[in-house]
């Protein structure tokens, strides 16, 4: 049975539901050709919200959702927190097994998904039932009932999984609060308003996809260009035919581009990257072509945004992502083996203060977890450097270190190294391991064509001191990402 209920004041979903029921922009779909007006979208909220309790769903039930980009997202959302029940929100193209691995370890009763999802419907307990409109469907069906339902009863509680770099994914609750201040500082830091509009691109189910364009357009008004098959080929026409001011993309997107035809990128404010550090190469040359600066967004699942790139700051790209946002507050602690480890002078250990932080890790023991220290201070794992001027630069990331015979590796400085070679597109740096349990620096690289291994091995002997070297090199098409353009390492050779 469910624990003991939390407080109303820290869980509320009311926050985001006030700012839904007072959202007045448009939300253009791409996928079915339509604009949804603001009373369209109140309409569709009110009649999810009645069928859904209609159809049993409950305050405190969790509830899986797997929709894809479009007007059904943030409908659904809202529906469901209206409801008071707690959606985990994970990416459309999750497979069955994990959804799965989902109900059971976190007691989930219900799954949402977008309408004619098989894979959703194959672990359900039976054949979900079809919810309807005009020119919407949803799925909706049971998981068999919970064995048990860890940890607190949470009403309204958006559920975020992370990204599960290290063990098993976590889920980190983020209530309405924190939410719209995540909103209110990308909002007070970009200056967005009513008049803007922003593009769905990465999932809206992810922390990076939920906070810019569905958290941002709920508070402000602003309007949003959604479609859940997005394309390069298809952005020249959003950009030609509607009026988008932001657009957050992926640093893979912007190699895309720039291998692309001309794209007119006249309205745009703001150009976005985020899930991994942007290549300054890529960078600047994207700048030289198009005349537009990519401004790199740095945030994690657990702390929501914490710094933007401005226009200036975007000149600079190799690491650098812009000073903390509005609301925010950071500090570098370096770590007690800081020169056992290699680190230059004045990097450490990111840690980060903010309104906008979840309250917690719900762990699979029903636990929720609060990994801040006494000062409120959460450590990302991030290594970085903050200048005189404020500014973060991001150094890699702790668990990233490759240890060669007790000499230090820092991934991204080696990555730095090999992306300014000619001819490289991109490169992931990392771990190998020895039979002997000894670690070895292994790259993916991706390139163009006249580039071999040989030519890599030759340039990194120039450029690195032996240690830092790759042993192995292995010359792929392109680095495996998932749906928010973060590398998976695990797939790399």
């Amino acid at each position: 049975m469910p624990g003991t209920l939390m407080p109303n004041s820290v869980w509320s979903p009311t926050p985001i539901l006030e700012a839904a029921e007072s959202y007045r922009g448009q939300i253009f779909d791409l996928d079915k050709g339509r604009n949804v007006s603001s009373d369209q979208f109140q309409r569709l909220r009110e009649q999810l919200t009645q069928t859904l309790k209609q159809k049993g769903i409950a305050a405190g039930d969790r509830v899986l959702v797997t929709i894809a980009n479009g007007p059904m997202f943030p409908v659904a959302l809202t529906a469901l927190l209206a409801c008071e029940a707690s959606p985990l929100l994970v990416h459309v193209m999750t497979p069955p097994a994990e959804l799965a691995r989902y109900a059971q370890r976190f007691g989930v009763k219900w799954l949402i998904s977008s309408g004619g999802d098989e894979q959703a419907e194959s672990v359900l307990e039976q054949h979900g039932m079809i919810l309807a409109g005009d020119d919407w469907s949803l799925l909706l069906g049971r998981f068999p009932e919970p064995t048990h339902i860890p940890g607190p009863e949470l009403r309204g509680v958006p559920l975020h999984p992370t990204s599960g770099s290290t063990g098993l994914p976590k889920i980190a609750l983020r209530p309405g609060f924190p939410a719209m201040e995540e909103a209110r500082h990308y909002t007070a830091t970009m200056a967005i308003c009513q008049d803007d509009c922003l593009m769905a691109i990465p999932p809206m189910s992810h922390a990076y996809g939920y906070g810019v364009t569905t958290m941002v357009p709920l508070l402000t008004g602003a309007s949003i260009v959604t479609t859940a098959k997005f394309s390069i080929k298809q952005l020249t026409r959003v950009l030609r035919e509607f009026p988008v001011t932001v657009l957050p993309m992926v640093p893979a997107h912007i190699d895309i581009l720039l291998f692309g035809g001309a794209i007119d990128f006249g309205r745009l404010r703001w150009l976005l990257t985020a899930g991994s550090m942007m290549p300054k190469r890529s960078a600047v040359q994207f700048r030289k072509k198009t005349g537009v600066t990519v401004c790199p967004l740095y945030g994690t699942t657990e702390t929501g945004g914490i710094a933007v790139a401005t226009i200036a700051d975007g000149q600079d790209v190799d690491g650098r992502v812009g000073p903390p946002m509005d609301g925010v507050e950071v500090r570098v602690r370096p770590p007690a083996n800081a020169d056992e480890l290699g680190l230059e002078p004045g990097v450490g250990k990111l840690h980060v203060k903010s309104s906008s932080m979840m309250t917690g890790y719900l762990s699979d023991t029903g636990e929720v977890l609060q990994p801040w220290d006494a000062e409120g201070f959460f450590e990302t794992g991030d290594l970085s450097k903050v200048v005189d001027d404020g500014v973060i630069h991001l150094r890699g990331r702790t668990g990233e270190m490759i240890n060669i015979l007790g000499l230090k590796v820092v991934p991204c400085e080696v990555e730095e190294v090999i992306a300014a070679m000619p001819g490289v597109r991109e490169v992931k740096v990392y771990a190998g391991q020895l039979k002997s349990k000894g670690e070895i620096v292994k790259a993916a690289v991706a390139v163009n064509d006249g580039i071999d291994e040989a030519a890599l091995k030759a340039y990194c002997d120039e450029h690195l001191v032996y240690y830092k070297r790759p042993r192995d090199i292995a010359i792929v098409d392109k680095l495996p990402r998932n749906p928010a353009g973060k590398i998976q390492v695990k797939e790399l050779p």
